[in-house]
């Protein structure tokens, strides 16, 4: 369901209104102190959404977070919290941040009957910066109930932000009952890391990637050195500038030109990021931006009945958008589908950068069939159409 952008349909509308209606009497009950008719209510809206309320003597107030489950459900959760009255007496926060070690191990005691304290970890990197924690369980057999638990496990102890952001997957595999002897020599390298140090080595790695990324916008990047006309067909690697790689996919079968799933051929400046994207990984542009840039494409279906009009209708509308957005904004991709082109951007303003988009996309007359989609996961069931009657999807 889009609540975002574009202009929303009268069935999409009834429904952002019917959330919002659902939402004021869950947080009404919870403010009356009937906390799991709360829940139970807030739960109701939407599977990926759930609210939860701890009343603890050490807090002076409850606390209630509402947690998304997936990161398309972000936008939703935000919305659902804004619903919220002023005078609910009680800490809301959107997401729930890391808690301490033993109080995660008992939750997972509670919710799975597992006991998790001596699991061995180990992380390194995947594609797009997503980092894949593997839990060592002794005596484990490596069963999807285990893997529930360690999912759950690593989410609690690094907060539901970080873990939809920057943790791609979450393995279990068998450990030794025990484990190994230790090693006596504390300078020794070791191949496993202990549960409670999880948190600082996820932080550690973000900052890591964080401090990789360049300090300045792909914009002010692009006006210190001049890369020319990006062409996906020619392969000119002069045109394109050495930070740039073909890349030759296969699209998906039926593809509807939806999330590029009819892609067969593109050029980009952020490889990574598109990989990801085509692979259905999570996606966010805060792992290859440290400036707040967010990634977008333009898609179009094209109506040219040879490979060079469209490529030339293609360069023609990259030189449009990449003038309309100089300064706050630069091109960082083109591709062609099946039936669709593409054109991929990095803007630093979302709301001022799409509206400059949409009013170019319209002034060179771009085709029906045109919309603006987004690279991040949090918002992959949003998109913007150029012209009013034009629809990506019925949902």
């Amino acid at each position: 369901m889009r609540l975002c952008f574009g202009d929303l349909s009268m069935a999409e509308q009834r429904e952002k209104t019917r959330a919002g209606e659902r939402a004021r009497a869950a947080w009404q009950c919870l403010r009356e102190g009937d906390d799991a008719t709360a829940c139970a209510l807030m739960d109701a809206i939407d599977p990926r959404v759930a609210l939860t309320v701890r009343r603890e003597p050490a807090f002076e107030l409850a606390v209630a977070e509402l947690t998304a489950f997936e990161a398309s459900a972000w936008p939703l959760a935000e919305l659902l919290l804004q619903q919220a009255p002023a005078d609910l007496a009680c800490a809301v926060s959107l997401g729930r941040m890391a808690v301490p070690l033993e109080q995660a191990l008992a939750e997972v005691r509670a919710s799975h009957e597992l006991e998790l304290a001596d699991v061995s970890v180990r992380a390194g990197f995947g594609r797009g910066h997503l980092l894949e924690i593997t839990l060592g369980v002794p005596g484990g057999q490596g069963s999807e109930h285990e893997q529930n638990a360690a999912e759950n496990l690593v989410r609690a102890l690094v907060g539901d932000r970080v873990f939809e952001t920057w943790i791609g997957a979450v393995h279990v595999t068998p450990a030794p009952r025990g484990g190994s002897l230790r090693v006596l020599d504390v300078n020794a390298p070791r191949t496993s890391l202990r549960l409670h140090e999880l948190f600082d080595t996820v932080a550690a790695a973000v900052l890591g990637v964080l401090q990789g990324l360049p300090e300045r916008t792909r914009a002010e990047l692009a006006r210190t050195c001049v890369t020319g006309s990006v062409n996906a067909v020619a392969g000119d690697d002069d045109a394109r500038g050495g930070d740039w790689t073909l890349l030759e996919t296969e699209p998906v079968e039926g593809a509807s030109s939806e999330r590029k799933d009819d892609l067969v051929l593109a050029s980009t400046c952020t490889p990574e990021l598109l990989r990801c994207y085509l692979d259905g990984s999570p996606c966010a542009s805060r792992r290859f931006s440290r400036v707040g840039e967010r990634f977008v494409f333009v898609s179009y279906q094209d109506e040219e009945r040879t490979m060079s009009a469209r490529v030339a209708r293609r360069a023609a509308l990259e030189a449009a958008l990449s003038e309309c957005v100089a300064g706050d904004g630069v091109v960082t991709g083109v591709g062609f589908g099946l039936k669709t082109s593409y054109v991929d951007l990095a803007l630093c303003n979302l709301e001022t950068g799409l509206a400059r988009l949409v009013a170019k996309l319209r002034e060179q007359g771009a085709p029906a069939r045109t919309f603006i989609q987004f690279f991040d996961s949090e918002l992959g069931d949003e998109w913007l159409s150029i012209w009013p009657d034009s629809r990506l999807t019925e949902g």
